[in-house]
């Protein structure tokens, strides 16, 4: 208020009667517009002294990866912490394993892991992507290797918000995106299990920006609790006006914070509603990858619809046989970006099967599309969460 109050002062700097009520009158103003929203309550818990860490597999099982460094850098054994090459920067290099040996380029070291130690944050880049924290290059067997990324959890979730939900959405959806990814996160490691490719759309450094980087900080140790511990908060793009119950997708037992609710909020998604032809050939192609046995494949059922609309099961049709698979397994192996969401029907046409469905991702959790169409009604981040996870209390877990 400061300002405004200095900004209605004469060239003279003295305060006026009429300016002193002008000011009190804007005071009055801004303090109603913040102090008339709904409270939010938050208790903090102490459950890391210090942000945790957490280990993501970035490339598994490859032959080989592009590596530059972008700032002075140390290529260091694992085994033994000696320091195989230094340098000011390093230009982008083929790295691989081929017998036991480090192939950097046209140099050999004897050594199965490495790690790339930066004197600049972010300055490592594999397959043209930079990345936070620590990056190691493991040899696993048949002269292959793996990529880990080593990092701490709120560097994590920058890497992860900007790939997940669009940069210039609603602050209070983006803020809410923040704390989902967070709690799936430290639930992951809670269970000791490492991040992969597959989890979530982490690309380093690649989309973040500024403003994204202040709503992590706002939110900073900011979790979901239900019941007093942590859970999966899943997520997804549009749920097609009904989110799912957890065990219907996934198994396993029910949980109140992954129930399914009524959405009616992301009627603004391409994907609310959508049609596609299939050819049974792609179909069975796509299956064949993980259910050699199919052939001749003639239809695709849709089985046990859940409360949203989405079904937990297809039954496969084809020459001699059949079988069940979950729906969302057989959305995963054609395709997402073809089968968009379970909620769907499959008619035969000939040599093509039409799927028409609503929503697009696995339809439990968060709707991000509704998140968004809350976010511009009004609703704040702990009140669009509160409607997608009924039940859950907010605990910030560490400093």
């Amino acid at each position: 208020m400061k300002r405004i109050a200095d900004s209605l002062r004469g060239d003279c700097g003295h305060d006026h009667p009429e300016v002193k009520k002008t000011a009190l009158l804007l005071t009055l103003i801004l303090c109603l517009s913040s102090c008339g929203k709904p409270a939010l309550e938050y208790r903090t818990e102490a459950v890391w002294p210090r942000v945790p860490e957490v280990q993501v597999v970035l490339l598994k099982d490859v032959d080989s990866v592009r590596l530059a460094v972008h700032a002075p850098y140390r290529l260091v054994s694992v085994s033994n912490g000696k320091t195989l090459l230094w340098g000011d920067e390093l230009g982008e290099t083929t790295v691989a394993f081929r017998g036991g040996e480090l192939m950097l380029g046209k140099d050999r070291f004897s050594a199965t892991r490495v790690k790339i130690i930066s004197r600049r944050d972010g300055a490592v880049e594999l397959n043209g992507t930079r990345y936070r924290g620590e990056v190691s290059l493991v040899a696993v067997p048949s002269n292959r290797l793996n990529a880990v990324n080593r990092l701490n959890v709120e560097e994590y979730v920058q890497g992860v918000l900007g790939s997940e939900m669009p940069s210039y959405w609603d602050e209070e959806a983006l803020m809410a995106q923040a704390i989902c990814i967070r709690t799936y996160v430290l639930q992951k490691k809670l269970e000791h299990k490492s991040l992969n490719a597959m989890d979530l759309a982490y690309r380093g450094t690649a989309n973040e920006n500024w403003r994204l980087n202040k709503i992590v900080v706002e939110t900073r140790g900011i979790v979901m609790f239900y019941s007093g511990r942590l859970f999966y908060a899943y997520f997804h793009s549009t749920c097609g006006g009904h989110t799912e119950p957890a065990t219907y997708v996934f198994g396993g037992k029910d949980l109140g914070a992954l129930k399914g609710v009524e959405c009616g909020f992301c009627g603004g998604s391409r994907y609310y509603s959508w049609e596609v032809d299939v050819s049974k050939a792609e179909i069975e192609e796509k299956l064949r990858k993980k259910y050699p046995a199919i052939k001749g494949l003639s239809a695709v059922v849709p089985v046990k619809p859940g409360p949203g609309g989405h079904y937990s099961a297809v039954k496969i049709k084809y020459a001699g046989g059949g079988l069940e698979m979950s729906a969302n397994e057989f959305r995963l192996l054609v395709g997402p970006s073809k089968i968009f969401s379970t909620a769907l029907s499959a008619k035969d046409r000939g040599g093509q099967i039409r799927f028409k469905g609503s929503g697009w991702g696995h339809g439990v959790g968060m709707c991000q599309y509704g998140a968004q169409g809350m976010a511009e009604s009004g609703y704040q981040w702990y009140q669009i969460l509160r409607h997608y996870y009924p039940g859950v209390e907010f605990v910030k877990v560490y400093e």
